[in-house]
């Protein structure tokens, strides 16, 4: 806000005011601070005095005492008696003065006393020397007592002095520097103030004079604005003068009518006495007399004047704008009725149009009439130059006319000639047509020739034909290569069952030998059990990977595009990388351009599968500090995902073999990096399916660059590019209309469906089945059966696969694909052998073919029983940090009816174990306030916990060693991906089993699987064993059988390491010596364990997945005693270890 030049004042005399009143004060403080201060520094010296003269008067009165002993002079009894009585004035003064130190109060106090005994034992003496009845001794013993309290009392003066003199010298800096701080404020309040003062005069000056300047300004704005307002009505009266002079000119007069009707206008206008307007003629080298105004014979005026004669001539040939003429005497008159004037100033003003002179226009004033006419003709000559045009070409147009006129004459006498030219056009037909004759003629001639031409093509048909037979048999060579190469793919991709049994087979029966039903297994078995299940699933991952390069090259895999936020993939990648990039101390940086569309069409899983792979290649071979980056962008229609790594770098020469299947840069038994090798083999396969590809840049030390370069896609192409599919309508029998029949009430907890079209067999297995616990409703067809379960809402279903108006498979379909019925478990059953694996496939859990006997039907009931348990009373905890991905997981749990409990936090989950029933724990590793692993041994450590059963849910690959605390607890992992909220359902489907009352007792005892071992405990117990073996699987299974055989075991994961467990355990007996290990592989530890003279004779067993030619010459050749191949034999182990113990 610009202030006022008063308030300006205003405010500069304020502020100085206040500034004196501030200064005023603080120098009055100043000053009583100064005045306390030395009231303080005489008060010491007063209390220096009042010590001082207390000293005195005791030594005047010990003085007196001696005089009188010495002489015995009365005289020496007053002085005594008036200095004893002096002291205690003094010493009350002295009280009064210190009383307001504590210190010097209790040390004044102190002397008092000790005077008083001074005084007290000088009237003693002195009554005694009265009495002249006294003894040398005691005169003597009463001299040395006073002598002693003398000195005390001495010592009692310097400590007040000492005191004193110290606060004296503190209280005078004290009053010293207080005084030259009140100086200090008074001058520099004075200088501040002499300041303002000078500020607020230069202020005021500046707002003074810029005052007067804004004055000046204002007056030189009027004077301004008073030219622009004469300016403005002269523009304004040249504008409407304009506008009539150029009304005058419109229409379509004449040259002489315009030239008549300006010259009028312009004397109404301006006032002008005479005028005449002369236009150049066609010829343009002479000026034409078009009109005159005011002159009183018009033949004074020339007709005529060439271009360069006179004043006129010379103005239009020189081509001047305007000319103003001063008249002289004897020029043309102007005559009115009362006499003859010449016109006092002339003006000429030149008419252009293009450059060119098109007239001139003399006008005569009898007074100057400024230059607002002069003006005025600049302004009109344009127009008036385009209204002259324009009548000289209406003129033109004129005279065309008429000449058209003529020519259409003309014209009528030319058709008479083009008559006479057609009869020569026809008799020059009559020519052509002989040529026509003479032209079929040579045509025949052109077809001997074809036919020539058509012989000699026959021939090079003939050529043409060997060529292609050459070519054909080539193609049947090329299309056997390929046939070969398909087939060897597409029994790869067929052999997906074949692998798949055996495998699949481990897997149910480590399952159920981990579910331990029948509590036979002990709590170690079951670790087993579940490490065999978990092994058994990497094997199923390593089996997929190959099937999925098979299914590639064979053609079994489409791409399935939906709509997807780059985004989320951008979060996925980042979500699944960045605690291992954190674990390996790399930076993980994942973004997109701006020239990155937001939303992808693509195949979400396949295009993740590539990524993953690219990403976690970049991680695997770089190392710390290091950085792994993926970038997505967009060029020329084609999407580029960009991973980049600061790694090894791959050489150039193994550029192109990466990316075959099974093959790796580095293939030695002593490679750091494991994996095998099928990751980019499967990327570029894929890459195939999306009409894309991938490049590779590597330098070697410095880092690689993989690009993924596939085809940008819309909806709206994928829409095109795919071929109308005919739809087939499906033709349903009629349903019956058959009412439900119900067997028993519903009220029971167990509710069975049976849905059967057989009424005997029906009535059968519903008696069965009531009398095993189940409320029963019957269905006789498939329709009926789905209306039934919405109302009856079952725990189980016996379904017949032949049913009278639909197959029981779409029947099943149905239900497994409704989310309100899918946990529904259905248990199939046929009068023939019906049964296929795609039952199980779509939700079965079983089939049984009729008759049904009471065995089979007590065990369809059983499993029916045990699968439909009501899962709505178990508790899961689930640890989560993130909001999103817990809400998500949490909703596909209920939807599954189970009951979660969400917990964001370490400390939020162990709250609620301490407040809550809880019969599971689904874990998350990564938590804000505590490791996911720290929080699972916090909770096993609790004896109320760690019976609970937990499921690890990471989106991260864990470490060896965190996966060794993992599998210390015998619990799976579930790696978060697209599809892994089924795996972690099944898993915490098999606990919420397992926590089930036992009901019954094993009826088998439990078995020894390892005779070896029952047989060489003894031998066993008590030695040392080294165990050398990256993968913690092995060392885990390994262990379990070593431990329990009696051996103590120290684990190594690489060869360096197994040399370092032989330093720090010199009692080592035995080495099970893993020969493929990162870092040093087991060969050259072998090697450099047997060049130290006290390992010389410890037994190294060698164990390898190589089972080749050779494995066992080169471990021997290295140093090893003995050789086994992996999957390792346990009882031929032992044997071997018993052996060579033994010969030990």
């Amino acid at each position: 806000m610009q202030l006022t030049f008063q308030r300006q004042v205003l405010l500069g005399i304020s502020f100085s005011i206040l500034l004196v009143l501030v200064v005023g004060y603080v120098s009055y403080n100043a000053i009583l601070l100064q005045q306390e201060n030395t009231g303080w520094v005489d008060h010491t010296r007063e209390v220096m005095r009042v010590s001082t003269s207390v000293k005195n008067r005791l030594l005047t009165a010990e003085a007196n005492v001696r005089g009188f002993a010495i002489t015995g002079n009365r005289a020496f009894e007053a002085n005594y008696l008036q200095a004893s009585n002096d002291i205690w004035k003094d010493v009350e003064t002295l009280q009064k003065l210190v009383k307001d130190n504590k210190i010097q109060s209790e040390r004044v106090d102190s002397l008092s006393d000790l005077l008083e005994s001074r005084v007290e034992l000088m009237n003693r003496q002195y009554e005694i020397l009265k009495t002249d009845k006294y003894s040398i001794d005691t005169i003597q013993r009463i001299v040395l007592e006073g002598k002693e309290i003398s000195s005390r009392i001495e010592f009692s003066f310097r400590r007040i002095e000492n005191l004193e003199e110290g606060l004296l010298a503190e209280r005078e800096q004290v009053a010293s520097t207080s005084s030259a701080r009140a100086k200090q404020y008074i001058v520099i309040g004075s200088s501040v103030f002499f300041l303002v003062i000078l500020l607020l005069y230069y202020f005021i000056r500046k707002t003074y004079l810029a005052q007067r300047a804004g004055e000046r300004a204002m007056q030189l704005a009027n004077h301004k604005l008073e030219q622009l307002g004469v300016e403005d009505q002269e523009k304004n009266w040249i504008l409407n003068a304009a506008m009539e002079v150029s009304s005058a000119v419109r229409g379509e007069p004449t040259l002489t009518q315009l030239s008549e009707r300006l010259l009028s206008k312009l004397a109404e206008v301006t006032e002008s006495q005479v005028s005449a307007m002369y236009l150049v003629t066609r010829s343009g080298d002479m000026l034409e007399r078009s009109a005159v105004h005011g002159v009183s014979a018009p033949d004074a005026a020339p007709s005529f004047i060439p271009f360069g004669e006179g004043i006129l001539g010379q103005f239009a040939a020189d081509g001047g704008n305007v000319k103003r003429l001063d008249v002289a005497a004897g020029y043309l008159q102007v005559r009115t009725a009362t006499g003859n004037s010449a016109p006092g100033l002339v003006l000429m003003k030149n008419i252009t149009f293009d450059g060119s002179t098109a007239g001139v226009i003399e006008v005569g004033y009898l007074k100057d009439p400024g230059a607002k006419v002069v003006k005025l003709l600049d302004m009109i000559s344009d127009n008036v130059a385009v209204a002259i045009m324009a009548a000289r070409a209406r003129e033109t147009a004129n005279e065309l006319l008429e000449k058209t006129q003529l020519q259409a004459e003309e014209l009528e006498s030319q058709q008479e000639e083009l008559r006479v030219t057609n009869e020569e056009l026809t008799r020059q037909t009559s020519l052509l047509q002989v040529s026509e004759e003479e032209l079929r003629v040579q045509q025949e001639e052109l077809k001997q020739i074809n036919t020539e031409l058509e012989e000699k093509a026959f021939m090079l048909e003939e050529q043409k034909s060997t060529i292609e037979e050459a070519r054909d048999q080539i193609q049947i060579k090329a299309d056997e290569l390929e046939r070969s190469g398909r087939f060897k793919s597409e029994f790869l991709a067929n052999m997906s069952h074949e692998l798949r049994t055996p495998l699949n087979s481990i897997l149910i029966l480590s399952r159920i030998l981990g579910e331990n039903k029948g509590s036979r297994l002990n709590e170690e078995e079951e670790r087993y059990a579940s490490v065999i299940y978990n092994s058994g699933n990497d094997l199923l991952t390593l089996i997929n990977d190959i099937l999925d390069l098979a299914k590639v090259e064979a053609g079994k895999i489409e791409l399935i595009h939906e709509n997807i936020s780059t985004e989320s993939i951008l979060t996925e990648v980042r979500s699944t990388f960045q605690k291992i990039a954190e674990n390996k101390g790399l930076v993980l940086q994942v973004e997109k351009t701006a020239s990155c569309p937001a939303t992808l069409f693509t195949d979400h899983t396949r295009l993740l599968q590539i990524l993953r792979n690219l990403i976690s290649n970049a991680v695997k071979f770089t190392s710390a500090p290091g950085k792994v980056s993926l970038l997505i962008s967009q060029e020329d229609g084609q999407l580029h995902f960009e991973v980049a790594d600061t790694g090894i770098g791959i050489p150039l020469d193994k550029q192109a073999s990466i990316f075959e299947a099974f093959q790796q840069a580095d293939g030695s038994t002593s490679r750091k990096y494991g994996g095998t090798g099928l990751g980019l083999s499967i990327s570029r396969e894929l890459a195939g399916l999306f009409n894309g590809s991938i490049s590779l840049k590597s330098v070697p030390g410095e880092g690689s660059v993989f690009t993924l370069k596939i085809p940008y896609l819309t909806e709206a192409d994928e829409q095109t590019a795919v071929a109308a599919v005919e739809t087939v309508a499906e033709t349903v029998k009629p349903q019956p209309q058959e009412s439900k029949r119900l067997v028993s009430e519903n009220g029971k907890s167990r509710r069975l469906l049976l849905i059967e079209d057989d009424d005997v067999f029906a009535a059968d297995m519903a008696a069965k089945a009531q009398a095993s616990g189940f409320a029963v409703q019957i269905a006789s067809n498939g329709r009926q059966a789905l209306d039934m379960v919405g109302t009856f809402n079952p725990t189980a279903i016996i379904l017949d696969m032949h049913l009278p108006d639909m197959p029981g498979e779409a029947v099943l379909k149905e239900l497994k694909g409704d989310p309100r019925t899918r946990l529904i478990p259905v248990h199939t059953v046929s009068s023939g052998d019906y049964f296929n694996d795609d039952m199980l496939k779509n939700g079965a859990i079983g089939f049984m073919q009729k008759p049904v006997d009471e065995r089979s039907a007590q065990q369809i009931f059983t499993a029916l029983k045990l699968e439909g348990k009501d899962l709505d009373q178990q508790r899961i905890l689930l640890v989560e940090d993130d909001a999103y991905q817990s809400q998500y997981l949490g909703d596909f749990l209920v939807s599954n009816n189970i009951f979660v409990l969400y917990a964001y936090s370490a400390a939020e989950a162990l709250s609620i174990l301490e407040t809550e029933r809880v019969d599971g724990i689904i874990l998350d590793v990564r938590l804000a306030d505590m490791n996911g692993l720290d929080l699972l041994d916090k909770i096993k450590e609790n004896p109320q916990w760690n019976e609970l059963p937990v499921v690890v849910n990471t989106a991260e690959d864990l470490t060896q060693a965190d996966l060794g605390r993992v599998m210390k607890y015998a619990h799976p992992v579930v790696i978060k991906t697209k599809k892994s909220n089924e795996r972690l359902l099944d898993e915490v489907k098999l606990f919420l089993k397992k926590i089930q009352p036992k009901t019954q007792e094993p009826e088998t005892p439990k078995e020894s699987f390892s005779n070896a071992v029952v047989n060489a405990s003894q031998l066993f117990t008590g030695k040392k064993l080294l165990l050398a073996d990256d993968d913690m699987r092995n060392i885990f299974a390994l262990s379990a059988v070593l431990e329990d055989a009696g051996f103590s075991i120290e684990i190594a994961t690489n060869g360096k390491e197994a040399i370092y467990k032989l330093e720090d355990n010199p009692d080592i007996e035995l080495i099970l010596m893993d020969v493929m290990m990162p870092e040093m592989d087991g060969i050259e530890a072998t090697r450099r364990i047997r060049q130290v003279p006290r390992w010389a004779n410890i037994p190294i067993i060698a164990v390898t997945a190589k089972a080749m030619q050779g494995d066992r010459e080169q471990c021997l050749e290295a140093g090893a005693n003995d050789y086994i191949s992996k999957p390792v034999d346990v009882d031929k182990l032992l044997s071997l270890i018993k052996v060579w113990l033994q010969a030990a």
